[in-house]
């Protein structure tokens, strides 16, 4: 009889156990092969890791597509300058805020993070008025939110943690959300934490899924990793069961009332969460404080040494140039 599988919670986190021989080779060679690249000096050993174990199982070639995934996720934070979006609020965020219902709130048994995202609540009119590419901004910031709070809780609990668990409530979803133009904005946004933010999900549960988001699932799914399809819990509406369920992995304090939790608290969106390495000005763009361990502060205060002893370097004797001869003059006859 095969051995009953232990509860979620009970054991320490998946991504926490130490890269095989294998993984440790590609790890380095991601290294090594970017190490010009300074992009690749800001990237968490985390993130690096997420892309090693990521994209191990693609065919044919797994360490071709993993070096390829990774060499365009460091282009494409280098030519969009994702490094600066932590420290700067993207244009609209209070709007966005207001259009695009996404949260990250509480925590699970493990102690990652839980995002819940209301898809049930946007207006799809609404979000075509403010912008794919202001959408697009907002959700890298929450993206990055994420990203850095799980760099935190790893460095609190001393143990390797870049995935969470996510919830899509769909209370709300209808026909108005079955248009070209609002799947094709969620369809950019799914490719987005796809190619640039790859094994971070842990589970994801779809709460009130109608038969309307069902047949937009099938359309939509085929873009969706295979892996990432297979972590994906598709509940109805009997919010009983689905607190039932969510429970499994999240506790009920920390899951928000209105699903049928304990959690009390206010569900904020993005540019709330203060982090506290950063220094916060107001009506000014954030900095990093000289005390940060994150990679890209560390490669922040570098290149100000750097200039800085560049600017400071004396410039030293100059070589003496030979005065000019004068012209003799002609002699005359």
């Amino acid at each position: 009889m095969a051995d009953k599988k232990a509860p979620y919670g009970t054991e320490p986190p998946l991504e926490s156990a130490a890269l095989n021989e294998k993984e440790k080779k590609m790890f380095d060679e991601l290294r090594e092969e970017n190490k010009a690249d300074p992009m690749n000096a800001t990237c968490t050993d985390d993130t690096v890791v997420r892309y090693v174990r990521g994209y191990a199982r693609e065919k044919p070639d797994p360490a071709k597509v993993t070096k390829e995934k990774y060499k365009a996720m460091l282009e494409w934070r280098k030519e969009n300058k994702i490094d600066e979006v932590i420290l700067t609020n993207p244009p609209d965020w209070e709007t966005y805020n207001k259009h695009y219902k996404a949260f990250i709130y509480g925590r699970d048994k493990l102690g990652r993070p839980v995002c819940y995202e209301q898809l049930g609540k946007l207006e799809p009119n609404d979000l075509v008025k403010f912008g794919v590419d202001k959408l697009e901004k907002g959700h890298i910031r929450f993206m990055e939110e994420l990203t850095k709070l799980k760099w935190h809780i790893s460095r609190e609990k001393k143990v390797r943690l870049y995935k969470h668990v996510h919830v899509i409530d769909l209370e709300g979803f209808g026909w108005k959300h079955m248009g070209s133009k609002f799947y094709g904005t969620i369809k950019k946004i799914m490719g987005i934490d796809s190619s640039f933010y790859p094994e971070t999900l842990q589970k994801l549960f779809i709460l009130n899924s109608s038969m309307t988001f069902r047949g937009l699932w099938a359309v939509v799914s085929p873009w969706v990793h295979p892996l990432t399809r297979a972590r994906i819990v598709m509940l109805g509406y009997d919010k009983a069961y689905n607190l039932k369920q969510m429970q499994e992995f999240v506790d009920v304090d920390q899951i928000p009332e209105y699903l049928g939790g304990k959690n009390k608290d206010p569900m904020v969106g993005i540019c709330h969460m203060k982090f506290d390495d950063i220094d916060y000005k107001e009506g000014e763009n954030a900095t990093w404080k000289t005390d940060s361990e994150d990679p890209r502060a560390i490669a922040a205060r570098t290149a100000k040494d750097t200039t800085e002893k560049k600017e400071d370097k004396p410039a030293g004797d100059s070589p003496k140039k030979e005065a000019p001869k004068e012209e003799e003059a002609p002699k005359k006859d």
